[in-house]
């Protein structure tokens, strides 16, 4: 015992002299002094067999029984104490994980500058913000790296391994119908070429369906086909794909690059490189910094923004709407913003410009995502704010269903700044710090004060505009209350003069509303953003009394009503009847039409067919295969047969409202994000109508027209029936449910946006089962 003891001590003295273990540090000091003894290694299981929950066969280096019946590349998960040599891995790429260092994989992180662009964010709540010169961090040169993120099959994305066990991978992820970019899906970002880069073919995973030991068929009888096209349908999955950013030049009308001298200057190129730099030391790989977009590419990108989507979700100020402002040019000084609105202007591109969308959104999401986690106030700054609005508008429309997802998730979060905020709340402002303050302002200075909280200001509308608009679209609950909104509505951004700035007050969204629901009269001359804001608020309430009717089992007797919604009575006016008349008063506007003025009028018309029927927009989406379940889908499908059979005059009603909603969507294409929704519930309303009923038209002799505008024919017609002509798609009498997909289908082709690429797919798979026998 005394010489095990001496033993012992004499082992340990130079550790205990180094101080190299504390007291507590046993199981380290054992697994240095006892390194000789190992454990029994591991059984190693294959990728494939470890997805499916089965038993493998095989080992490191061969190709097990099951993957080499089914014809699946057989993988193996790399270890830290070995690099295994993986089947379907080239050698070249195992050579590089061995001769990576072990002292880099127990690196510390860098931490975040303190000095970087974090500070530069919170540095933007000074008073005012103008455009400036770069005032970012320029970096050095980024590693010759490859930009990793994960990315689901339809975008050209890596794949989760729970959709091959719940059976929702995509099987035919190459498929032209997809291929919404004209471009190969793992192509978008070509891989940079050098000595040590080696390319990975991506082996997609079979679908769950073809494997008979699949456990998707007995675990869940009618899940997803692997090829469903329907963005809610995402589970993360794999390790990040490598891809670049295209090093190609754009084929860009040079008009757009004439819209305003350079918006973007080197400086600013390089402030985002650096921030891109600097936000993915920690957790992502580095980006090729030569790869990336240059300082004229990112013009044309803004500019695109501009002219497509910035009146659609004005939030953003430009050096024209600040006083004494004559350049369109935008007053963007955030790198992290910059890179947003580069994203979304990079969609409306044309040519391959609009493959960098993606990647540019991605990296944005991550510059947000290591601004919050390095620096809690960043999440309340008004550029990162403002960055992570646009990119959540993006990633719900982009059609990638890993975005998709962040965007759901991302919407509580842009809620709660603008609580934190106060940006809809009552609070001090920058015009009333200004008069507290010593001295008397000058015009110029109250002028910036006022404008600096309008951009707070409309900011905290935009929020709160794309909470209802998600709600509406995607009938889903909203998130904000409209009881905490206690502040003016947005300023006329198209007033002539920048003087309402220290004269003008907006009216308060509270006395308009009270004013709307009370005499059912606008009293003040709103603006295309405030009108937007006001019809959404009122198909806020109609959802709210919808909801409230879902709750009872006994469905509704058909009427001749055209509002059949149940309101308290302390509204005087019916809500859904007051936002009609605000679609009216939208047509004669003096102003020319905008996305906004356009998306009243849509509301109008799908408040109609949502609430005519409750619940009729999700039914005939199940019926379309949105559940995944065959039971489900019948169900859907019986239920809106009935409905047909016990009310055919709300049938034609719903059926009127839709055939002018298509014609004003046809009428004014403005390539909103929300068209690509709007496009589909009129598509499947036509599908599921014609569809489930055998004369829809009645015996009815007199004729009518439904177009774009309002008239009496739509609401005469769904009375009496009879012939009826639809504006841009023809006679009732000659329209089939396969040929009303077929024109709907081919109005989604010229959509910028990737969630149409994946509503298309929905409609053709409804469109060839028409065709079958």
């Amino acid at each position: 015992m005394s010489e095990a003891i001496r033993e012992t001590s004499g082992m340990n003295a130079p550790y205990a002299e180094n101080s190299l273990y504390d007291g507590n540090d046993v199981m380290t000091r054992h697994a240095t002094l006892h390194a000789s003894v190992g454990k029994k290694p591991r059984k190693v299981s294959c990728l494939s067999c470890v997805q499916r929950k089965v038993r493998c066969d095989g080992q490191p280096g061969t190709t097990c029984k099951r993957c080499e019946s089914a014809e699946r590349p057989c993988r193996y998960r790399s270890h830290v104490d070995g690099a295994e040599t993986t089947a379907g891995f080239p050698a070249p790429c195992m050579q590089q994980q061995q001769q990576q260092p072990v002292s880099s994989q127990l690196a510390p992180a860098r931490p975040f500058h303190p000095n970087g662009h974090n500070a530069g964010a919170v540095a933007a709540h000074a008073l005012p913000a103008l455009p400036v010169e770069s005032r970012g961090p320029l970096g050095n040169a980024a590693p010759d790296a490859t930009l990793a993120f994960a990315v689901d099959h339809a975008q050209g994305f890596s794949a989760d391994p729970s959709e091959s066990f719940f059976g929702w991978d995509l099987e035919h992820a190459g498929s032209d119908d997809m291929d919404f970019l004209g471009l190969p899906l793992l192509d978008w970002f070509p891989t940079t070429t050098g000595a040590e880069t080696t390319n990975i073919a991506i082996s997609e995973p079979s679908a769950a369906r073809d494997d008979p030991e699949s456990p998707s068929s007995q675990l869940i009888r009618d899940a997803q086909p692997p090829d469903t096209p329907w963005p809610h349908v995402y589970r993360p999955s794999e390790n990040d794909a490598e891809i670049n950013l295209s090093p190609a030049a754009p084929k860009t009308p040079s008009i757009l690059q004439q819209l305003s001298p350079s918006p973007v200057n080197e400086g600013c190129r390089q402030a985002i490189i650096s921030l891109v730099n600097t936000t993915h030391q920690p957790n992502w790989p580095a980006v090729d910094a030569a790869c990336f977009p240059s300082a004229q590419t990112l013009s044309v990108c803004v500019n695109l923004y501009f002219r497509h989507f910035h009146d659609g979700l004005p939030i953003l100020r430009r050096v024209a709407d600040l006083p004494g402002g004559g350049d369109s040019s935008p007053a963007v000084a955030s790198p992290v913003l910059l890179l947003a609105v580069a994203a979304i202007g990079a969609m409306y591109a044309r040519d391959t410009l609009r493959s960098s969308a993606l990647a540019l959104n991605e990296l944005a999401r991550r510059a947000i995502s290591s601004l919050r986690e390095s620096n809690r106030s960043a999440s309340f700054s008004v550029p990162v704010v403002q960055a992570s609005l646009l990119q959540s508008v993006f990633g719900l429309f982009c059609g990638s269903r890993m975005l998709y997802q962040h965007a759901e998730m991302s919407r509580g979060s842009l809620v709660t700044a603008a609580r934190r905020m106060h940006l809809l709340r009552p609070g001090l402002s920058f015009v009333d710090e200004l008069q507290k303050g010593t001295g008397a302002p000058t015009q110029e200075q109250r002028e910036l004060a006022a404008a600096a909280d309008d951009e707070r200001r409309n900011l905290g509308w935009g929020i709160y505009l794309y909470d209802m608009q998600i709600s509406a679209l995607l009938n889903i609950p909203p998130l904000f209350s409209i009881s905490e909104i206690n502040v003016p509505l947005p300023a006329d951004t198209h007033a002539e003069s920048n003087s309402q700035y220290a004269t003008e007050s907006p009216p308060s969204f509270r006395a308009v509303l009270d004013v709307l629901l009370s005499t059912g009269e606008l009293q003040h001359s709103l603006g295309s953003f405030s009108l937007s804001i006001m019809a959404n608020t009122l198909y806020r309430l109609c959802t709210d009394a919808a909801a409230v009717e879902a709750i009872f089992t006994n469905v509704p007797a058909p009427g001749d009503g055209r509002y059949r919604l149940e309101f308290p009575a302390t509204f005087k006016h019916n809500p859904q009847q007051l936002l009609d008349e605000l679609s009216v008063s939208c047509h004669s506007l003096h102003a020319l039409p905008n996305s906004l003025t356009i998306g009243v009028c849509a509301l109008s018309h799908l408040g109609h067919m949502q609430f005519t029927w409750p619940g009729f927009l999700n039914n005939i989406k199940i019926a379309a295969g949105k559940s995944g379940t065959e039971e489900s889908k019948a169900t859907a499908r019986e239920w809106i047969q009935s409905r047909i059979q016990d009310d055919p005059a709300g049938a034609r009603f719903i059926l009127a409202q839709a055939g002018q909603l298509s014609a004003v969507l046809a009428r004014y294409p403005f390539d909103a994000p929300a068209e690509t929704v709007l496009g589909l519930d009129v598509a499947l309303t036509f599908w599921a109508l014609l569809k489930f009923s055998d004369n829809l038209g009645g015996e009815g002799q007199k004729s009518f027209s439904v177009f774009w505008s309002t008239c009496d024919d739509a609401s005469e017609w769904a009375r009496n029936g009879g012939a009826v002509y639809f504006q841009g798609l023809g006679d009732l009498g000659q329209l089939t449910s396969a040929k009303c997909l077929a024109i709907f289908r081919q109005r989604m082709d010229i959509m910028s946006w990737g969630l149409a690429d994946r509503f298309k797919q929905v409609l053709l798979n409804l469109e060839r089962e028409e065709q079958a026998p």
